[in-house]
Protein backbone atom coordinates (compact mmCIF):
# COMPACT_ATOMS: atom_id res chain seq x y z
CA UNK A 1 0.00 0.00 0.00
CA UNK A 2 1.20 3.50 -0.84
CA UNK A 3 0.80 6.49 1.11
CA UNK A 4 0.13 9.36 -0.88
CA UNK A 5 -0.45 12.99 -0.59
CA UNK A 6 -3.67 14.18 -2.00
CA UNK A 7 -1.50 15.98 -4.91
CA UNK A 8 0.56 13.33 -5.28
CA UNK A 9 4.07 15.81 -3.98
CA UNK A 10 6.08 14.99 -0.80
CA UNK A 11 4.75 17.87 1.27
CA UNK A 12 6.77 17.81 4.62
CA UNK A 13 4.15 20.19 6.31
CA UNK A 14 1.35 17.04 5.66
CA UNK A 15 0.78 14.19 7.57
CA UNK A 16 -1.56 11.52 7.83
CA UNK A 17 -3.51 11.26 11.47
CA UNK A 18 -3.91 7.51 12.19
CA UNK A 19 -5.19 6.44 15.64
CA UNK A 20 -5.05 2.49 16.13
CA UNK A 21 -7.18 2.54 19.25
CA UNK A 22 -6.06 1.07 23.00
CA UNK A 23 -3.91 -2.70 23.16
CA UNK A 24 -4.25 -5.00 25.95
CA UNK A 25 -2.99 -8.04 24.57
CA UNK A 26 0.79 -8.63 23.59
CA UNK A 27 2.23 -5.11 24.25
CA UNK A 28 4.83 -5.65 20.94
CA UNK A 29 1.63 -5.04 18.36
CA UNK A 30 1.90 -1.49 18.35
CA UNK A 31 5.72 -1.16 18.52
CA UNK A 32 4.72 -4.01 15.31
CA UNK A 33 2.45 -1.74 13.90
CA UNK A 34 4.82 1.43 13.80
CA UNK A 35 7.68 -1.19 12.27
CA UNK A 36 5.34 -1.91 9.26
CA UNK A 37 4.68 1.83 8.77
CA UNK A 38 8.04 2.42 8.98
CA UNK A 39 8.44 -0.23 5.88
CA UNK A 40 5.82 1.94 3.75
CA UNK A 41 7.93 4.91 3.89
CA UNK A 42 10.57 3.39 1.94
CA UNK A 43 8.05 3.82 -1.01
CA UNK A 44 7.70 6.83 -3.63
CA UNK A 45 5.64 9.48 -2.73
CA UNK A 46 5.00 8.45 0.77
CA UNK A 47 3.78 11.11 3.08
CA UNK A 48 4.62 11.56 6.92
CA UNK A 49 2.41 10.00 9.07
CA UNK A 50 1.50 10.37 12.76
CA UNK A 51 0.43 7.31 14.51
CA UNK A 52 -1.75 7.49 17.86
CA UNK A 53 -2.22 4.64 20.31
CA UNK A 54 -2.68 3.50 23.98
CA UNK A 55 -1.53 0.70 25.57
CA UNK A 56 -2.98 -1.03 28.75
CA UNK A 57 -0.90 -1.49 31.77
CA UNK A 58 2.84 -2.05 30.91
CA UNK A 59 6.01 -1.63 31.32
CA UNK A 60 8.17 -0.68 27.99
CA UNK A 61 11.97 -1.51 29.00
CA UNK A 62 14.97 0.13 27.49
CA UNK A 63 18.23 -2.00 26.67
CA UNK A 64 19.39 -0.90 29.73
CA UNK A 65 17.36 -2.36 31.63
CA UNK A 66 18.21 -5.68 30.83
CA UNK A 67 20.99 -5.46 32.90
CA UNK A 68 19.33 -5.09 36.41
CA UNK A 69 20.40 -7.90 38.65
CA UNK A 70 16.71 -8.55 39.76
CA UNK A 71 14.71 -8.00 36.49
CA UNK A 72 13.36 -11.74 36.56
CA UNK A 73 12.04 -11.06 40.29
CA UNK A 74 10.65 -7.53 39.36
CA UNK A 75 8.98 -8.71 35.98
CA UNK A 76 7.05 -11.54 38.08
CA UNK A 77 5.90 -9.24 41.01
CA UNK A 78 4.42 -6.56 38.37
CA UNK A 79 2.84 -9.46 36.13
CA UNK A 80 1.09 -10.65 39.56
CA UNK A 81 -0.74 -6.84 39.87
CA UNK A 82 -1.05 -7.18 35.93
CA UNK A 83 1.59 -5.31 33.99
CA UNK A 84 3.01 -6.92 30.77
CA UNK A 85 6.50 -6.01 29.55
CA UNK A 86 8.09 -5.83 26.53
CA UNK A 87 11.76 -4.87 25.70
CA UNK A 88 12.08 -1.86 23.11
CA UNK A 89 14.58 -0.80 20.33
CA UNK A 90 14.44 3.02 21.20
CA UNK A 91 14.77 5.21 24.20
CA UNK A 92 16.75 3.96 27.47
CA UNK A 93 15.27 2.92 30.24
CA UNK A 94 11.69 1.75 31.32
CA UNK A 95 8.73 4.02 30.69
CA UNK A 96 5.45 2.57 32.14
CA UNK A 97 2.62 2.85 29.48
CA UNK A 98 -1.61 2.52 31.10
CA UNK A 99 -4.79 3.60 29.76
CA UNK A 100 -4.33 7.25 30.55
CA UNK A 101 -1.08 7.72 28.53
CA UNK A 102 -0.73 8.77 24.86
CA UNK A 103 2.03 7.23 22.75
CA UNK A 104 2.26 8.57 18.98
CA UNK A 105 5.07 7.91 16.83
CA UNK A 106 6.31 10.17 14.00
CA UNK A 107 6.84 8.40 10.75
CA UNK A 108 9.17 10.25 8.11
CA UNK A 109 9.74 8.57 4.86
CA UNK A 110 13.82 8.14 4.21
CA UNK A 111 16.46 8.20 6.98
CA UNK A 112 17.81 11.62 6.10
CA UNK A 113 16.80 13.73 9.09
CA UNK A 114 19.25 14.62 10.89
CA UNK A 115 18.29 13.69 14.73
CA UNK A 116 18.66 16.96 16.13
CA UNK A 117 16.25 18.34 13.86
CA UNK A 118 13.94 15.31 14.10
CA UNK A 119 13.76 16.16 18.16
CA UNK A 120 13.26 20.02 17.25
CA UNK A 121 9.98 18.95 14.91
CA UNK A 122 9.01 17.33 17.31
CA UNK A 123 9.22 19.72 19.80
CA UNK A 124 7.08 22.29 17.84
CA UNK A 125 4.42 19.25 17.42
CA UNK A 126 4.44 19.73 20.95
CA UNK A 127 4.50 23.12 21.81
CA UNK A 128 1.77 24.28 19.54
CA UNK A 129 -0.75 20.72 20.35
CA UNK A 130 -0.56 21.28 23.84
CA UNK A 131 -0.46 24.99 24.38
CA UNK A 132 -3.59 25.09 25.82
CA UNK A 133 -2.65 23.92 29.32
CA UNK A 134 0.54 26.05 29.62
CA UNK A 135 3.85 26.51 28.81
CA UNK A 136 5.63 23.69 27.55
CA UNK A 137 9.31 23.28 28.54
CA UNK A 138 11.61 20.96 26.41
CA UNK A 139 15.06 19.55 28.45
CA UNK A 140 16.43 16.72 30.97
CA UNK A 141 14.24 16.78 34.16
CA UNK A 142 16.59 15.25 36.89
CA UNK A 143 15.22 12.83 38.57
CA UNK A 144 12.40 11.38 36.28
CA UNK A 145 12.12 8.02 34.80
CA UNK A 146 14.16 7.48 31.56
CA UNK A 147 15.40 11.00 31.97
CA UNK A 148 16.64 12.44 28.50
CA UNK A 149 17.53 15.60 26.73
CA UNK A 150 14.18 16.00 25.01
CA UNK A 151 12.40 15.18 28.16
CA UNK A 152 9.07 17.35 27.90
CA UNK A 153 7.72 19.29 31.54
CA UNK A 154 4.67 21.06 32.64
CA UNK A 155 5.66 23.50 35.56
CA UNK A 156 9.29 22.23 36.08
CA UNK A 157 7.92 18.20 36.07
CA UNK A 158 8.08 15.96 33.25
CA UNK A 159 4.77 15.16 31.47
CA UNK A 160 6.55 12.74 28.72
CA UNK A 161 9.67 11.79 27.19
CA UNK A 162 10.57 10.82 23.16
CA UNK A 163 13.23 8.75 21.68
CA UNK A 164 13.62 8.17 18.04
CA UNK A 165 15.10 5.30 15.59
CA UNK A 166 15.80 4.60 11.86
CA UNK A 167 15.07 1.22 10.19
CA UNK A 168 15.51 0.80 6.32
CA UNK A 169 13.12 2.86 4.82
CA UNK A 170 12.41 5.72 7.48
CA UNK A 171 12.87 7.64 10.90
CA UNK A 172 10.32 6.75 13.55
CA UNK A 173 10.41 9.31 16.55
CA UNK A 174 7.79 7.70 19.28
CA UNK A 175 6.66 9.71 22.30
CA UNK A 176 4.13 9.49 24.92
CA UNK A 177 2.34 12.04 27.16
CA UNK A 178 0.52 11.37 30.51
CA UNK A 179 -2.59 13.12 30.46
CA UNK A 180 -4.87 11.28 33.30
CA UNK A 181 -3.42 11.03 36.72
CA UNK A 182 -1.59 8.00 38.37
CA UNK A 183 1.20 7.16 40.64
CA UNK A 184 3.98 6.73 37.44
CA UNK A 185 6.78 7.89 39.27
CA UNK A 186 6.43 6.15 42.38
CA UNK A 187 5.84 3.28 40.37
CA UNK A 188 9.24 3.55 38.72
CA UNK A 189 10.83 4.40 42.29
CA UNK A 190 9.38 0.72 43.48
CA UNK A 191 10.33 -0.84 39.87
CA UNK A 192 14.00 0.45 40.16
CA UNK A 193 14.32 -0.88 43.76
CA UNK A 194 12.97 -3.99 43.52
CA UNK A 195 14.85 -5.14 40.51
CA UNK A 196 18.37 -3.82 42.39
CA UNK A 197 19.55 -0.54 40.99
CA UNK A 198 21.59 0.63 43.48
CA UNK A 199 23.29 -2.25 43.16
CA UNK A 200 24.85 -1.81 39.89
CA UNK A 201 28.18 0.09 39.73
CA UNK A 202 28.10 0.27 36.17
CA UNK A 203 25.83 0.96 32.82
CA UNK A 204 22.84 1.88 35.37
CA UNK A 205 19.73 2.63 33.59
CA UNK A 206 19.31 5.77 35.03
CA UNK A 207 21.41 7.88 37.92
CA UNK A 208 18.35 7.73 40.02
CA UNK A 209 14.60 8.00 40.47
CA UNK A 210 13.13 10.80 42.24
CA UNK A 211 9.01 10.06 41.70
CA UNK A 212 8.18 13.51 42.29
CA UNK A 213 10.01 14.41 39.73
CA UNK A 214 7.06 13.17 36.87
CA UNK A 215 3.60 14.22 36.71
CA UNK A 216 0.57 14.20 34.13
CA UNK A 217 -1.36 17.00 32.67
CA UNK A 218 -4.70 16.45 34.86
CA UNK A 219 -2.25 16.91 37.84
CA UNK A 220 -0.78 20.21 36.96
CA UNK A 221 -3.74 21.65 35.37
CA UNK A 222 -6.12 20.61 38.26
CA UNK A 223 -8.73 18.77 36.21
CA UNK A 224 -9.43 15.58 34.22
CA UNK A 225 -7.50 15.46 30.90
CA UNK A 226 -8.71 12.64 29.91
CA UNK A 227 -6.68 10.82 26.81
CA UNK A 228 -9.97 11.53 24.34
CA UNK A 229 -9.58 15.28 25.25
CA UNK A 230 -5.73 15.39 24.39
CA UNK A 231 -6.29 13.78 20.99
CA UNK A 232 -8.53 16.36 20.37
CA UNK A 233 -6.78 18.77 21.56
CA UNK A 234 -3.73 17.54 19.47
CA UNK A 235 -5.33 17.49 16.25
CA UNK A 236 -7.25 20.98 16.17
CA UNK A 237 -3.92 22.68 17.35
CA UNK A 238 -2.24 20.70 14.91
CA UNK A 239 -4.33 21.69 12.25
CA UNK A 240 -3.58 25.24 12.25
CA UNK A 241 -0.25 24.98 11.46
CA UNK A 242 0.47 21.47 9.68
CA UNK A 243 -1.95 19.87 7.25
CA UNK A 244 -3.35 16.44 9.00
CA UNK A 245 -5.34 14.13 7.24
CA UNK A 246 -6.83 11.23 9.00
CA UNK A 247 -6.63 8.21 7.42
CA UNK A 248 -7.32 4.12 8.44
CA UNK A 249 -4.58 1.95 9.28
CA UNK A 250 -3.17 0.21 5.87
CA UNK A 251 -1.10 -2.29 6.56
CA UNK A 252 -1.84 -5.63 6.36
CA UNK A 253 -2.00 -9.07 9.40
CA UNK A 254 1.03 -10.39 6.84
CA UNK A 255 3.02 -7.14 7.19
CA UNK A 256 2.52 -6.46 10.89
CA UNK A 257 3.54 -10.24 11.58
CA UNK A 258 6.49 -9.57 9.42
CA UNK A 259 7.83 -6.83 11.66
CA UNK A 260 6.83 -8.55 14.72
CA UNK A 261 9.04 -11.30 13.61
CA UNK A 262 12.27 -9.05 12.51
CA UNK A 263 11.52 -7.33 15.74
CA UNK A 264 12.08 -10.65 18.37
CA UNK A 265 14.06 -12.42 15.97
CA UNK A 266 16.43 -9.91 14.09
CA UNK A 267 16.53 -7.21 17.18
CA UNK A 268 16.34 -9.49 20.02
CA UNK A 269 13.48 -8.01 21.56
CA UNK A 270 11.27 -9.51 23.86
CA UNK A 271 7.63 -9.14 24.80
CA UNK A 272 5.35 -10.94 27.77
CA UNK A 273 2.12 -11.06 28.76
CA UNK A 274 1.00 -11.02 32.79
CA UNK A 275 -0.09 -13.92 32.73
CA UNK A 276 3.03 -15.68 31.16
CA UNK A 277 5.14 -12.84 33.95
CA UNK A 278 3.04 -13.84 37.01
CA UNK A 279 3.54 -18.10 36.51
CA UNK A 280 4.69 -19.65 39.45
CA UNK A 281 7.67 -21.10 36.60
CA UNK A 282 8.69 -17.78 35.60
CA UNK A 283 11.60 -16.62 37.72
CA UNK A 284 13.15 -20.66 37.32
CA UNK A 285 12.98 -20.51 33.38
CA UNK A 286 15.04 -16.38 33.19
CA UNK A 287 18.12 -17.75 32.45
CA UNK A 288 18.67 -14.95 29.51
CA UNK A 289 16.80 -11.84 28.75
CA UNK A 290 16.91 -13.27 24.67
CA UNK A 291 13.74 -14.30 23.90
CA UNK A 292 13.61 -17.92 23.77
CA UNK A 293 11.54 -19.49 21.27
CA UNK A 294 8.35 -20.14 23.62
CA UNK A 295 8.41 -16.92 23.86
CA UNK A 296 7.97 -15.20 20.38
CA UNK A 297 4.36 -15.38 21.07
CA UNK A 298 2.27 -14.50 17.98
CA UNK A 299 0.15 -11.07 18.23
Amino acid sequence: MTILPANGQQNSGAFLWTDTGTYGGNPIRPLAIDEAIATLMGQEGALPLIHLWVCERALFLGRRDAKLPHLDRVLHTFGKAGYRALLRSSGGACVPLDSGVLNLAIHLPGTSVAIDDFFQLAARLLTAGLMRYGEIAIGEVVGSYCVGDYDFSLNGRKIGGMAQRRTRHGSILQLCINAEPDNRGQLMELFYEQAGLQEMTSNKPIPYMDGTTDTSLSAETKRLVTVSELKEQLYAALSTEWQLTPAPLEVTEAEIESARKHLQDKLGLFSYTAQEMADENWIRRQTSWQPHAEDRSRI
